[in-house]
């Protein structure tokens, strides 16, 4: 089924739980005028590639770039005519974060260049908040809201890992490429867990196995598996010192699919068992 083509932004008007998703497919001729809002809007690039200009300042956008405008900026989308944008767009109340008051100012404003694998996880949210959106089956709401503060925290760490990465030394005389792997090798901080493999890594960044390979070696001293084994047998220290989770489940918190894999590492980097560790410190 072919979607309409818009010539002219989407109205919205905020439901009580102050979320609203949509999907907009821009005409040639889509025009708008600057105008601002009292809610924050998120935007995710589709496909085709254009401009936003917010408070007078444009920020270029392409294909699974996201798009941040804070309340109360006076914006504007503006299209290439050959190649106009599909957006989808999150808009949220500023009371959304609740307690979390400092989540609006801790995001950034304008273009947010992100890695295939964390556009791929943005695609997935936007499509099942569309899908509750639409639904309305119960607790919806609150897998709404759930899923988009989760996007938003995960966006503000994400900015401020890259902030800081920027203003090190090193980054400053960095070429762009080992600049990136920088970045990447702060975020692994907050993303030890996950699932990934040194490709994938690798394809979030747009590089070659190999380039990759030479950069985080450059930039940690390491091999990409033995840097993650290390972040990840670190917080199982952490985990087996201060909880009373079975080992099993923090194996599994830290992002081992195996037990025996966790068994493995942990006894190569401390030299003993898990148990027999946690047993050792607690006396």
């Amino acid at each position: 089924m072919m979607l309409a083509k818009r010539q002219s932004p989407i109205s919205v008007k905020l439901p009580d739980y102050g979320i609203y998703v949509l999907e907009s497919h821009h005409a040639p001729e889509f025009q708008m005028r600057a105008e601002s809002h009292g809610f924050l809007e998120l935007f995710f690039v589709l496909s085709g590639r254009g401009y936003f200009e917010i408070d007078e300042v444009q920020h270029a956008c392409r294909k699974n770039d996201l798009m941040s405008v804070p309340p109360g900026k006076l914006h504007s989308i503006h299209d290439l005519a050959a190649d106009p944008l599909a957006l989808y767009a999150v808009c949220v109340s500023p009371e959304v974060p609740g307690c979390d008051e400092s989540l609006f100012g801790r995001l950034p404003v304008g273009t947010v260049r992100v890695g295939n694998v964390f556009a791929g996880q943005t695609r997935s949210i936007f499509r099942q908040l569309l899908f509750e959106q639409t639904r309305q089956r119960p607790f919806g709401t609150s897998v709404i809201v759930g899923l988009t503060l989760q996007l938003l925290a995960t966006l503000a760490r994400r900015a401020g890992v890259h902030s800081d990465a920027a203003t090190d030394g090193a980054s400053r005389t960095a070429t762009p490429r080992r600049a990136e792997v920088e970045r990447y090798v702060a975020d692994l901080a907050h993303r030890f867990f996950e699932h990934a493999t040194i490709d994938s890594a690798a394809a979030e960044l747009g590089m070659s196995r190999r380039r990759f390979t030479t950069l985080f070696a450059e930039v940690t001293g390491q091999t990409w598996a033995d840097y993650v084994a290390d972040l990840r047998i670190e917080y199982a220290c952490k985990l087996l010192r201060e909880t009373s989770r079975s080992v099993v489940a923090i194996a599994f918190e830290c992002g081992f699919e195996e037990i025996s894999s966790f068994y493995r590492a942990f006894k190569r980097q401390t030299g003993d068992s898990p148990g027999h560790w946690r047993e050792g410190r607690r006396a």
